[in-house]
């Protein structure tokens, strides 16, 4: 035990060695970085979370909140955690969510603004994507949108109260400026540049309603288990979508 004790103590005096060392040669300025709160301002900063399915639109959101003044918007996709973790000067920050964030969605902060992106169901499961294009036609899975959906619904159960800017696609491509914005007045953001206007990141009409003109979508589409196109009724219904006629009778719940 005795033996145990002197060890102990030998290692808590070898370690503080090593922290006075470090301290000697560590530079003054860097000494005084990691001695100051994450967020040296005097008001806490504005934190945003972009979240909504895959192929809903907010990859585009994510790179259309850079025409606000004073922002920094995260370029990868990360958890809604990565916004207290950001050491920037901006006094609004934007985070876009990850593949697995919505498994997280509804314990997300009320301190922490949302803008939940949604698109026509059809659209979201007919849209491909570089990433997965060598593994499957379509890069939304039903179960992949239905575990977002629900994740969404969670979070209004979880917290009936809160806020949340819904930013439809087709709105986005048809009145860029208008949801632009809607942004700027829930989250008091200064526009630098317009939507429309932003060089970098151009609106395509091209991508929307594409099932419409493919007899290989539809077919896709109409092969959907009639289940889970009640719940795509749902969801229509709730963002003001139509519900076209398939292949397969969708019976009311």
């Amino acid at each position: 035990m005795k033996d145990a004790h002197r060890l102990e103590a030998a290692f808590s005096a070898a370690a503080r060695r090593v922290m006075r060392e470090f301290h000697r040669f560590v530079p003054l300025s860097l000494k005084r970085r990691m001695q100051k709160r994450a967020y040296p301002r005097a008001t806490p900063a504005n934190r945003i979370f972009i979240s909504g399915c895959a192929r809903s639109g907010t990859t585009l959101t994510q790179r259309l909140m850079r025409c606000f003044e004073d922002i920094f918007v995260h370029p990868p996709e990360a958890r809604y955690t990565m916004l207290d973790m950001l050491d920037r000067p901006e006094s609004n920050l934007v985070v876009k969510r990850d593949a697995r964030s919505f498994a997280h969605l509804a314990k997300l902060p009320a301190s922490i603004g949302l803008i939940y992106c949604v698109r026509h169901p059809f659209d979201t499961l007919t849209s491909s994507h570089p990433q997965t294009r060598n593994e499957r036609r379509f890069h939304v899975t039903p179960h992949r949108w239905l575990a977002e959906y629900d994740a969404l619904i969670k979070l209004k159960k979880a917290q009936p109260h809160r806020q949340i800017l819904f930013v439809r696609y087709e709105d986005m491509i048809g009145a860029p400026d208008a949801i632009q914005q809607r942004i700027a007045q829930l989250f008091g953001l200064t526009p630098r540049i317009r939507f429309s206007e932003d060089p970098d990141n151009p609106i395509r009409v091209a991508s929307l309603r594409k099932w419409e003109r493919s007899e290989e979508f539809r077919t896709y589409l109409g092969g959907l288990s009639p289940a889970f196109l009640v719940r795509v009724q749902r969801f229509c219904a709730e963002f003001g979508y139509d519900m076209p006629i398939t292949s397969q009778t969708v019976d009311a719940p």
